[in-house]
């Protein structure tokens, strides 16, 4: 349709809509073109944006106000992934003419401009001083008519990855070199990135050699295969909850640092969580924090704290430390070597006894103590289980762990014996 504002195009939907003798494909029609209308506006908004982004960067505006770029554009209504990305299209706009183009007439959404000043990149970084600027052109000219045909943002960086490494495989500098590794095998290409997101959750990319990626393949085949409940009934995570959780539990144990005896030894990568303190001045201290991730809740907080070395420090009422204990919670020495040979492994699922935390069945937080009769092996995702899902563990008299299922699982809540354990009756009483 041609002339009048988008709000006029709006009305008229309306307008036609309210009417009986409309026909249906006309307001259809009239719908859709507005629909491009407010999407080519968005774009051109985008343009205006970014290129206004990339002159406050050239002048310090932002210095000037002492912040970064980013968080100038955050303090003005912008959403951080959208800043981000605005002043990626800002600079990519000042180097890629075409790219500049097609922002400025409005006719390819931001997203796909980023996508495909993002590739550029990427390909730049990748080869480095071998590659010319005519074959930047090229591939800068094959991005954007992808972006145009409406290619996915993300396939289109999926291409110019696919391009880097061609441009790698092809340098002749070192094609006719047996020594010379092929892309897919080079380890010096590998690349894992990460963003913690929004909502407080850790999402990443990675780009990995064929040996590395075999070795990450299989240790995961081998440790997301299924087991089964507690029950005997078959393992009901999907596979993908399965990976990312033995995922989860390789980095248990890579930082654990186990001891030739896998009994204990200190970690060797730790994990910083603050935990505020109820003081007189403060009698409701605010959530825990992660070094990385932020705050976190208190079940989190219990579940990573129950098998760790911890450091109580106390904060006054400016956040300046003013105390700290010492360490108090952590199974060590004989207590954790009585429990592994108690429990053999995971209570829950069998998982091999390296993989455990020791877990307080009365937890440390609520008076419970750090002895051989208040502990028992889980396996990570086992613990998150029992920390987050309903599931209880009780001590019976004979003096071995006892699983008590949510009402979920069994709806009469049995008790079930340790895993090592399992070959008696699920109607067998606890002894207590």
């Amino acid at each position: 349709m041609s002339g009048g504002t988008l709000t006029d195009i709006a009305n008229a939907v309306v307008d036609e809509y309210g009417c009986k003798q409309t026909v249906v494909a006309d307001v259809d029609e009239l719908i859709v073109d507005a629909i491009r209308g407010a999407v080519a506006l968005r774009a051109v908004a985008d343009d205006v944006l970014a290129r206004l982004t990339a002159q406050a960067e050239r002048v310090g505006t932002a210095k000037r106000a002492g912040m970064s770029l980013r968080e100038l554009l955050c303090a003005n209504g912008l959403a951080p992934a959208v800043a981000s990305r605005l002043i990626r299209l800002g600079r990519a706009l000042q180097v890629l003419p075409r790219l500049a183009r097609h922002s400025r007439n409005g006719s390819v959404s931001a997203e796909h401009l980023d996508a495909v000043a993002r590739g550029v990149e990427h390909v730049v970084r990748r080869t480095g001083e071998s590659v010319d600027s005519e074959a930047i052109t090229a591939l800068e000219g094959s991005l954007v008519g992808h972006a145009v045909a409406g290619t996915a943002p993300a396939e289109i960086v999926e291409r110019a990855r696919a391009v880097a490494i061609d441009m790698t495989a092809d340098n002749p500098e070192g094609s006719n070199d047996p020594d010379r590794l092929p892309p897919a095998e080079d380890s010096s290409l590998n690349e894992f990135d990460w963003r913690a997101g929004d909502d407080g959750r850790l999402r990443g990319t990675f780009e990995l050699d064929a040996l590395t990626g075999e070795r990450l393949i299989t240790a995961l085949d081998t440790a997301s295969r299924p087991r089964p409940e507690p029950d005997g009934s078959d393992d009901t995570r999907p596979a993908t909850r399965r990976r990312a959780d033995a995922f989860s539990q390789f980095l248990e144990c890579g930082t654990r640092g186990l001891s030739p005896d896998a009994t204990h030894a200190p970690p060797r990568t730790e994990i910083l969580l603050t935990v505020p303190l109820e003081s007189d001045t403060a009698t409701t201290p605010g959530p825990a924090w992660l070094s990385w991730m932020g705050p976190v809740s208190d079940l989190s907080a219990k579940l990573l704290s129950c098998d760790a070395r911890l450091a109580g420090v106390g904060l006054d009422l400016n956040g300046a430390p003013v105390s700290i204990t010492a360490p108090e919670r952590l199974f060590t020495g004989a207590a954790r070597k009585v429990v592994l040979l108690r429990d053999r492994g995971c209570i829950k699922c069998g998982a091999p006894a390296s993989w455990c935390d020791v877990h307080h069945i009365v937890r440390f937080a609520d008076g419970g103590p750090t002895t051989v009769d208040n502990g028992c092996l889980l396996c990570r995702s086992c613990h998150t289980a029992v920390h987050h899902n309903g599931w209880e563990i009780v001590m019976g008299a004979d003096r071995h762990p006892w699983l008590i299922p949510p009402a979920t699982v069994d709806p009469r809540r049995r008790a079930l014996p340790a895993y090592n354990r399992r070959t008696m009756r699920l109607d067998d009483p606890i002894a207590a």
